[in-house]
């Protein structure tokens, strides 16, 4: 995979988050909305989210894990404790937001959570 910048890997690994479960995806869309909102159009985001769920949907829990861990690393390595901090909570705040956690949105997080644990 190409490198990506913290914006988009950003974005793509709240991606991940809201398609896990299955349900409530506009919900979770606002707060992926919340999180480009600074960077792109709004008209803009909801064709680009459009597009990048029905992608990643497609894609197997094995290949969905590997896009997401590239995403944590790039948006790692471009960004500074603090962002990562805020993106941690704006990442627990998408899988929140209806009010229920499923196993695989905490499979993500949780992974999330070790990996960047792991090079503090």
């Amino acid at each position: 995979m190409s490198p990506l910048n913290k914006s988009t890997a950003g974005y793509k690994m709240l991606m991940i988050l809201a398609i896990e479960d299955g349900t409530h995806f506009s919900l979770e869309k606002r707060q992926i909305i919340n999180f480009l909102g600074d960077y792109f159009d709004p008209e803009f985001l909801e064709a680009a989210i459009h597009s990048e769920q029905i992608r990643l949907e497609s894609l197997e829990k094995d290949d969905l894990m590997l896009e997401f861990r590239d995403s944590m690393n790039q948006f790692y390595r471009q960004s500074t404790p603090e962002e990562r901090t805020r993106f941690l909570q704006q990442a627990m705040d998408l899988v929140t937001a209806d009010n229920q956690v499923s196993p695989e949105e905490n499979l993500f997080l949780n992974r999330l959570f070790e990996l960047w644990g792991e090079t503090e």
